[in-house]
């Protein structure tokens, strides 16, 4: 019986043409005696998800080159069994491990297109050539989107598709924004000249909120705590908060991957224990979704700060052009106001634009609202399913939907009664909705492996291994983490809400 990761033989059912003969490349995975030859063509990774016939299912991979020499140029097990219920769950995917050269024929084409919308999207009269121009970088998003599996076949880093997939959407969602805008943007109030038009365009890439832009007026940015002019002194403030976020992203994944050994692998596994009772069984899980909520925060902070030190060294732009990515999600006392002001607004200018406008002028106000929502919903699905373990659409676009129901059911509830949902009321509300809604949607991460995600090159887990520099090797890691991951943030988010509370009376 073959374990997890284990490969079938170095390389399986292969006639005499040579490695050489088929320009392949050595490459071995993770997994110890996991031999791949990768060839420069696609490759298909079938996965079974049934009753097999054998406790063994082997992950193939074949090139449509060559068929004389070879049937199977890539076989890898990368199975996994089930034991109590005889079902075997594998990735899914017909795509290729880039190289330099698919770099360069897929994914170049994408920046290029959108960098020269962003610079044509200045200029007047370009109207109808943006428009002509409008199918060419979704196509593009697709074709690098349907091949290439960054992962190259190794499913725990199967979540660096997830964030190509994330960053392929935001560049596609824009440009299709871009194609379709009447006025110009300008940055700085100063109209562009077409040698300056194309310098912008590089600000406008990485712009994602407008800042400093006429198109930016109604998103909501949080007054940021460092305010200086200095670059010098921002870089090593954006420096310190990547490598504590970074610390944090690890330490809070590491403690949802200690509840259960699955949680942290890519079979995935429920954060629902149906071992337990009813109670504890749903009280686990509330503190794993607690746990995820952080994760997401420090998550999104630790590649935000990493990103601001490459744009500010590279591009050379403003500290102003990064002010903070949230504005305390914590302290939200409504539903509007966490999703419309305190939540990250990365993606609103796209989600309003192409789901908010389309449906508002069809349906009115809430068709605004419900299809900000559905957009979104609908871009998480797409995200999640990169991962290569599927992941249900309805529980996922069904939380967004609700959370646009429930902005509606804050609009009418202040109609009805001329108040605003607000106060300690307020936050109650906002967080019991989220949470009702938002346990589903991380029971699906975790049986879709998303814990299961490589933090740092190589593997590295920092949080890990400074804990093993100060504790006895049989005390349980995990545990510990638990514990200082609930003892850092409860009293942190006490001292706010007080704080808060304080404010307001």
């Amino acid at each position: 019986m073959g374990r997890p990761g284990a490969a079938s033989g170095p390389v399986n059912g292969y006639s005499p043409c040579s490695l050489q003969d088929l320009r392949g490349r050595r490459v071995t995975s993770e997994h110890e005696n996991d031999t791949i030859s990768r060839p420069s063509f696609s490759y298909k990774t079938r996965a079974t998800v049934g009753f097999p016939s054998s406790s063994e299912t082997t992950t193939r991979a074949t090139v449509g080159a060559r068929k004389a020499c070879f049937t199977r140029p890539w076989t890898v097990n990368h199975s996994t069994t089930d034991s109590e219920n005889s079902r075997t769950h594998d990735i899914v995917t017909e795509k290729i491990c880039p190289t330099g050269k698919d770099a360069v024929v897929y994914i170049l084409p994408i920046f290029a297109m959108q960098y020269f919308m962003g610079a044509l999207v200045q200029l007047k009269n370009t109207a109808l050539f943006r428009v002509a121009l409008l199918p060419i970088t979704p196509w593009l998003a697709w074709r690098a989107v349907s091949a290439l599996d960054l992962s190259c076949g190794v499913h725990e880093k199967a979540q660096i598709n997830a964030i190509f997939v994330s960053h392929i959407m935001m560049l596609s969602s824009r440009a299709i924004v871009w194609a379709v805008v009447q006025e110009p943007y300008i940055r700085g109030n100063v109209p562009a000249s077409v040698p300056a038009a194309f310098w912008n365009a590089w600000d406008l890439l990485l712009n994602s909120r407008g800042i400093g832009w006429n198109w930016s007026r109604g998103i909501p940015v949080a007054k940021p705590s460092l305010e200086t002019n200095s670059r010098i002194r921002f870089l090593v403030h954006a420096a310190i908060c990547a490598f504590f976020y970074g610390l944090a992203f690890d330490a809070f994944t590491e403690a949802i991957c200690s509840f259960s050994p699955n949680l942290g692998s890519w079979r995935g596994d429920s954060i629902l224990d149906y071992s337990l009772p009813l109670v504890p069984r749903y009280l686990r899980a509330l503190k794993i979704l607690y746990l995820s909520v952080w994760l997401t925060y420090f998550a999104l902070h630790w590649t935000y700060y990493c990103l601001a030190v490459v744009c500010i060294i590279v591009f050379y732009q403003h500290p102003s052009q990064w002010p903070p990515l949230f504005d305390k999600p914590w302290l939200s006392t409504s539903l509007s106001d966490f999703w419309g002001r305190r939540w990250h607004q990365v993606f609103r200018f796209a989600l309003v634009s192409l789901g908010g406008g389309p449906s508002a002028y069809l349906f009115g106000l809430p068709g605004g609202v419900l299809g900000t929502f559905l957009l979104s919903g609908i871009f998480h699905v797409i995200e999640l399913r990169a991962v290569g373990r599927g992941g249900s659409t309805a529980v996922q676009v069904g939380f967004f939907i609700l959370n646009g129901v429930g902005v509606l059911l804050e609009r009418a509830w202040a109609k009805k009664t001329g108040r605003r949902v607000g106060g300690i009321s307020g936050w109650i509300w906002t967080f019991s909705w989220i949470t009702l809604w938002g346990l589903p949607v991380v029971d699906e991460w975790a049986k879709a492996g998303r814990f299961a995600v490589d933090r740092f090159p190589g593997g590295v887990k920092p949080t890990m291994a400074l804990l093993s520099m100060v504790l006895p090797p049989e005390v349980d890691k995990g545990y510990t983490l638990q514990c200082l991951c609930f003892g850092t943030s409860l009293p942190f988010l006490s001292i706010h809400a007080i704080h808060a509370v304080l404010a307001v009376g």
